[in-house]
């Protein structure tokens, strides 16, 4: 009888270590990525959601989450390659090339900075005498950095749609090509703006949500500029997956954001890089994607 009982024990012991080694070995932490170049702010942002999407996806075997910053795009495809970035959320330039090189899925189109979609804004000094973009042909702009949809992509496809060359610069002092539109990056909007202000280059380039922003861009300052061309609107954001997320994960954190709106997490949301809402992806963001990714493989920086 005693044999019987510590038998019946043993066995009880046996299958609840195998359901603590099978509970454990589903739960699984979450990744949440972004390129930055403010670490300290990006992951104050991107913390409290990450958080929140761990809580309720236990239902497919996720129960943690955690956050990790790259400051170079071929770092985070390494990653999302691996599977060891599980979801990313970027502008259209990062994402097309995670798309491209990493075998990314586009998720959601994310209404970022409380905008569905935005525009690049090509200016000037009110004083400049620039009219056009043919008038930046031997002139300085100013792009933020290599990554940035608004404000290098797209401002460089617009002009070489025009007609132009361009001719990458390191420095404000560095001798120009007077047949082309020559570019340095700024590194943040900030600079951009007052390098155009103070005139140490002739154009840069934002985006409309920054330029509507006086903290960004302060009153003062922008009646001293003046735009010279505006771009059609482009998707704002995009959350992305890993291609080695299952399934079955994609969809529950795909149904789990698309739930949340302005009511019902407002203050999350908004955490979240200022979000208002997410939308399912339209027909044309392939087609965008690819576009933009074939554009800027001819580029040589």
């Amino acid at each position: 009888m005693l044999y019987r009982r510590r038998m019946r024990n043993l066995i009880r012991m046996i299958c609840l270590s195998t359901l603590l080694v099978t509970a454990h070995a589903a739960a699984e932490t979450l990744v949440l990525a972004q390129l930055s170049d403010r670490p300290k702010k990006d992951f104050k942002q991107l913390r409290p959601m990450a958080k929140y999407v761990a809580q309720h996806l236990g239902h497919v075997g996720i129960t943690r989450a955690e956050v990790r910053l790259f400051s170079e795009l071929d770092e985070l495809i390494e990653a999302v390659k691996k599977g060891e970035v599980h979801w990313v959320t970027e502008t259209p330039y990062s994402a097309a090339v995670l798309v491209h090189e990493a075998d990314a899925i586009p998720l959601l189109m994310k209404w970022k900075s409380r905008q569905q979609r935005y525009q690049t804004l090509i200016y000037t000094h009110k004083d400049s005498g620039l009219r056009n973009l043919a008038d930046l042909t031997g002139k300085r702009i100013a792009f933020e950095h290599n990554n940035s949809f608004s404000s290098y992509y797209l401002p460089r496809m617009i002009l070489e749609k025009h007609g132009q060359s361009l001719n990458f610069i390191h420095s404000l002092h560095a001798a120009r090509d007077s047949n082309k539109v020559n570019h340095l990056f700024s590194r943040n909007e900030k600079n951009n703006l007052l390098w155009v202000h103070k005139r140490l280059v002739e154009a840069g380039a934002l985006n409309d949500g920054d330029w509507q922003n006086p903290d960004r861009v302060p009153d003062a300052l922008k009646s001293e500029l003046r735009i010279i061309y505006r771009s059609e609107p482009y998707p704002r954001a995009l959350e992305l997956v890993s291609s080695k997320l299952s399934a079955e994960r994609a969809a529950a954190l795909k149904a789990l954001l698309l739930g949340m709106t302005s009511d019902s997490h407002g203050k999350l949301l908004s955490r979240y890089e200022q979000t208002s809402g997410f939308e399912t992806l339209n027909e044309d963001v392939p087609k965008l994607l690819a576009e933009i990714y074939n554009n800027s493989r001819n580029w040589s920086e």
